[in-house]
């Protein structure tokens, strides 16, 4: 892609674009570390990991349009 070529407006939008990516990954890397220390702190606590298991299945069910 030639940057060049791109007016302000398709420039700034390209460079939210590449924002948002970058932000989305590192929300794929991020969120499984952070979900396991909190797990982990919420079993150290005396919390049921059912209640874990429950919570990550419901997350991930389909949503009803």
């Amino acid at each position: 892609m030639d940057l060049t070529t791109l007016d302000d407006d398709e420039l700034d939008e390209h460079r939210r674009a590449v924002q948002t990516e970058q932000e989305r990954r590192r929300r794929l890397a991020d969120v499984p570390v952070q979900v396991a220390d909190a797990a982990r702190r919420f079993i150290e606590d005396g919390g049921d990991p059912a209640i874990l298991q429950a919570a990550i299945t419901d997350a991930a069910a389909p949503t009803e349009p």
